[in-house]
């Protein structure tokens, strides 16, 4: 497979789902890319509009896009590959466009997060009374003692 050749996906001719050859891996495995064909201005008046809440890193590339549960995501606007931020970001997704990813992905388990994060707030909040109430006695027991 040369550079030029195109794989398309689904079957009709849609410019955003057209993958490229882009390499071969070290693994000899093939690597495909497929391209957005939206640029920078585009991608931030779609994100402006729609009151997405992002950060925009210039040298990457790239937006933290936020969704309405906080999580935050990186998302490629070149080629609409996305991750959930994280330190060491290994397993990346595939979007065909800014469009897409908000539609399909980013507030898709927000409701779910929202549920987790009341939870773990739940558990911080009651192991923190836990832990002031066994050092309330501690003290007391002291007093008591000394």
């Amino acid at each position: 497979m040369d550079q030029f050749t195109t794989i398309p996906s689904g079957g009709g001719v849609n410019k955003m789902s057209e993958y490229k050859y882009a390499r071969t891996n070290s693994k000899g495995e093939v690597i495909l890319r497929r391209d957005t064909e939206e640029d920078l201005t585009f991608v931030m008046e779609y994100l402006n509009e729609n009151k997405i809440p992002f950060e925009y890193i210039d040298s990457a590339t790239m937006f933290y896009i936020e969704n309405r549960a906080g999580v935050r995501y990186a998302y490629y606007y070149t080629t609409g590959r996305w991750a959930i931020k994280s330190r060491n970001r290994k397993k990346h997704y595939q979007s065909k466009g800014i469009a897409d990813f908000v539609d399909r992905f980013l507030n898709k388990y927000a409701d779910e997060q929202i549920e987790q994060h009341k939870i773990w707030a739940e558990e911080r909040k009651k192991k923190r009374e836990e832990y002031f109430k066994r050092k309330m006695e501690k003290l007391n027991a002291a007093k008591q003692t000394g």
